[in-house]
């Protein structure tokens, strides 16, 4: 029987996680908002630039990111989700105001 992709790159999987969380750039309460992210073009084309080596260490046919014909809002977002929660992070989002410009948005919380 193939060893499980979890026991075989248990490292690399962790690696990628580290770096997909330097790449949000976490606050003090280990939250991110989502129209910062939204609004950085270099950090979404960081996370998308991971593709393939999330593609080695993970199962991906359940992602639509990596599926040709599928089609989403924020594909770097649907990657961070899904990785993230794969290796045992809770990922919980609540709505959020930003102060000066009052713009709605999101700010996820991420922790183990």
């Amino acid at each position: 029987m193939r060893p499980r992709l979890s026991e075989k790159y248990a490292e690399e999987r962790e690696e990628i996680c580290e770096r997909l969380l330097s790449i949000l750039e976490l606050d003090e309460k280990g939250a991110f908002v989502l129209s910062t992210l939204d609004a950085d073009i270099e950090r979404q084309n960081r996370i998308m630039d991971m593709k393939d080596d999330i593609r080695k260490c993970f199962s991906c046919c359940n992602m639509s990111p990596f599926k040709p014909s599928a089609t989403c809002k924020r594909p770097y977002m649907s990657v961070v989700r899904n990785i993230l929660r794969k290796q045992g992070y809770t990922f919980i989002g609540n709505d959020f105001t930003t102060k000066p410009d009052h713009i709605k948005t999101t700010r996820y919380y991420v922790f183990r």
